[in-house]
């Protein structure tokens, strides 16, 4: 319920949030943009974020009309985002509300992917500080 509430008030902040993006952020040598990239969740804290076999793996998009789309693990979630120099504002976020079994880590994904956040590209890796402190590792990930 209170994974619910945090899902519900991330994507309605995401809805409400200005659109003042300045570009994407380009990671130098490699191409890889903050914005119309997918981004799999790799680590929050340092413990990996593990997919079942056959799972949906936790991802996001930040999107170039600022919205942002993702899966936690258990629920799909959207809402809107903004940069600001080196941070981002995100939220509120809109969410499925499934029941799931063994995804703690959604509910520290979503809790800390909402509203002031730090982001920094290297390479193909982004990583972010979130709203709680808590610091989230994801690749980007590349479809042919």
């Amino acid at each position: 319920m209170k994974a619910t509430r945090v899902l519900l008030t991330i994507v309605a902040a995401l809805v409400l949030v200005g659109c003042s993006y300045q570009g994407p952020k380009t990671s130098p040598g490699t191409g890889t943009t903050l914005a119309n990239t997918y981004w799999k969740l790799l680590s929050i804290d340092g413990a990996e974020v593990t997919t079942a076999q056959d799972a949906r793996e936790a991802h996001l998009i930040l999107r170039p009309d600022y919205r942002v789309d993702g899966f936690g693990g258990c629920n799909s979630f959207s809402g809107t985002w903004q940069k600001e120099g080196d941070q981002l504002s995100v939220g509120p976020l809109l969410g499925t509300l499934m029941s799931c079994e063994n995804i703690e880590f959604e509910s520290e994904l979503l809790a800390n992917f909402n509203g002031k956040i730090y982001a920094e590209i290297e390479g193909e890796i982004l990583t972010v500080i979130g709203s709680n402190g808590s610091e989230l590792i994801f690749r980007a990930m590349y479809f042919q």
